[in-house]
């Protein structure tokens, strides 16, 4: 049986048994070396937005700001998803919660195409 299976790095659909990703030639083994935050920002790239929402969310609860970055990205590369737009936004506010700034929420307002989430941003950030 063929399930879904996902190179780690690039996150192409690769075949069962490969051992070497046939699209960015990355080692399948060496996921298990990457630290668990960093393959958690990865799977931000991930091409089921179920996946990613599950991770924004994660990023989120962890409170990890070094993935604001990578989650601001997220949000530019699939603007007509509001709802994964809108639950980065609650990401970014967790994860800047109390903070002077909150540089992901800035950059939704000052560079999103959805006005949706530039509201949004602002009213998060209006409330840290």
């Amino acid at each position: 049986m063929n399930e879904l299976v996902f190179c780690s790095r690039c996150f192409h659909r690769i075949p069962d048994e490969a051992t070497y990703c046939p699209d960015c030639g990355g080692a399948i083994s060496d996921d298990e070396r990457r630290t668990f935050s960093a393959r958690l920002v990865d799977a931000l790239n991930h091409p089921l937005s179920e996946v990613r929402m599950r991770v924004i969310i994660a990023l989120g609860w962890r409170r990890q700001k070094d993935a604001a970055d990578a989650l601001v990205a997220c949000a530019m590369r699939n603007p007509v998803d509001v709802i994964e737009g809108l639950q980065i936004v609650d990401s970014l506010r967790e994860i800047f919660m109390g903070e002077p700034r909150n540089p992901g929420l800035e950059a939704l307002i000052a560079r999103h195409p959805s006005a949706v989430i530039r509201a949004a941003a602002a009213r998060a950030l209006s409330c840290t």
